[in-house]
């Protein structure tokens, strides 16, 4: 009753923000949370890849009359610290919201609704999604997949059922949460669902995006101390290191070329240090 009576005070001031005829989208999750299947349900066809990425996917489409951009991410273990993650999955979580400039509208944090959900997972997910700032939350939705397991219990039910760690997490984006059934891909009326209930997102911060320039500035602090010692080390196609990263600074990359070859150049790299980026 609480989150409709939310959802009914936002779309009182959704006003000139109704039905963004532009979406820009992020999905974060752990691994096997269901993100690529998420993806394609969302653009109602197989744009991303089932199979464990490494490196963010950038996809766009039609849906439902407005143009849609969706990045997915890498995912991280569900059950350990963000300190066992591999530096080069940090870098992608912290470049993907320069995927779609000036910033996604939304970061929908992808949790399958058929595995019991864990303490531990509530941590991993905070520790994630914090790279990106705490201003993240303020733009995150949870977007609950493989919801035909749920049969006849409501995803209130659900959250009610799993305990305090989902409740905290659900609680810590605002109460905003959706369904999917990856499954019923032809069901358009779910993906609509959750394409109004970002309107309302953005409605709710006054029309603002999650910039990457000034919202991930902590995030950008995991560039390793060699690039910037290296500022003219050029990449494959003959971009430049140091401009690359400026870009991604200020929302202006260009990607996924000059992503991907940004990652690959870490590889060269492994020892990260926490450093001030130049102004």
């Amino acid at each position: 009753m609480r989150v409709k009576k939310q959802r009914e005070i936002h779309r009182t001031f959704i006003g000139d923000y109704l039905h963004l005829s532009e979406l820009r989208i992020v999905l974060l999750g752990s691994r096997d949370a269901g993100k690529s299947s998420a993806g394609n349900t969302i653009l109602g066809r197989e744009e991303f890849d089932l199979r464990t990425a490494t490196q963010c996917v950038k996809r766009q489409g039609e849906v439902a009359g407005r143009q849609v951009t969706v990045v997915d991410t890498p995912g991280w273990s569900k059950n350990l610290p963000v300190e066992y993650t591999p530096e080069l999955v940090k870098q992608e979580i912290v470049f993907s919201v320069s995927l779609c400039p000036p910033g996604p509208h939304t970061l929908l944090l992808v949790i399958r609704v058929d595995v019991s959900f864990k303490e531990e997972e509530t941590n991993a997910a905070e520790d994630h999604l914090e790279l990106l700032s705490e201003r993240v939350w303020s733009h995150t939705i949870v977007l609950f997949t493989h919801g035909d397991c749920l049969g006849d219990t409501t995803i209130e039910q659900h959250i009610q059922r799993e305990g305090k760690a989902l409740q905290w997490l659900v609680e810590k984006c605002g109460n905003r949460y959706h369904v999917l059934n990856n499954e019923n891909k032809g069901d358009v009326t779910q993906v609509t669902e959750l394409l109004e209930k970002i309107d309302e997102l953005v409605a709710a911060n006054s029309g603002d995006v999650f910039y990457p320039e000034r919202d991930c500035e902590e995030g950008m602090n995991w560039i390793p101390e060699e690039m910037w010692e290296k500022p003219s080390l050029p990449l494959k196609g003959a971009h430049s290191i140091y401009p690359l990263l400026l870009s991604s600074k200020y929302g202006t990359l260009t990607v996924p070329s000059s992503l991907k070859r940004a990652t690959t150049f870490l590889f060269g790299y492994p020892q990260f240090k926490k450093v001030s980026l130049p102004t």
